[in-house]
């Protein structure tokens, strides 16, 4: 069994992050500096004004849904990127038993069949980013085994 790649967002973005030492609850922050290619304290800031994240508490999931909502149908570009696509409820099928079986997607299934490209996904209270096939996650043994509950394909401007 292949073991999934983790890269620590802690290290990767918010290493020299003072906002960062005085957060918590904040893997949405994480998840979109890694996605956007920005720096933990510019992500904070997008968080707060897209998604309505109050400093040291949990963005809600439906608040984040419709703020990539919004930036898909607007096009509107963070540092070069868009969202592009969403995937909600990602499921592959199975057939068992003479018929055939939608099971959602483990995060590990997930970036085996998305090896390429960055993801923003969602998880159940969780967010992280996949990028070509690299877990990107504040946890870290990351959530390769969490389901995906929606994920939003992230690709740059012009593509």
């Amino acid at each position: 069994m292949n073991q999934i790649k983790v890269t620590n967002a802690k290290q990767l973005v918010a290493k020299d992050s003072i906002i960062a030492k005085a957060e918590t609850n904040d893997c949405v922050v994480y998840a979109t500096a890694s996605a956007f290619n920005l720096t933990y304290d510019q992500a904070h800031g997008h968080v707060r004004h897209r998604f309505g994240r109050k400093d040291k508490r949990g963005t809600g999931t439906m608040e984040i849904v419709q703020g990539m909502k919004e930036l898909a149908e607007s096009k509107e570009s963070i540092n070069g990127m868009y969202v592009k696509e969403i995937l909600s409820q990602p499921f592959k099928t199975y057939h068992t038993y003479g018929r055939d079986v939608n099971r959602k997607n483990r995060v590990s299934t997930f970036i085996k069949e998305h090896s390429q490209g960055t993801y923003f996904i969602l998880v159940s209270r969780h967010a992280l980013t996949i990028k070509d096939g690299v877990m990107i996650d504040n946890i870290n043994k990351g959530s390769g085994s969490a389901l995906v509950k929606r994920a939003f394909k992230i690709e740059p401007v012009g593509s």
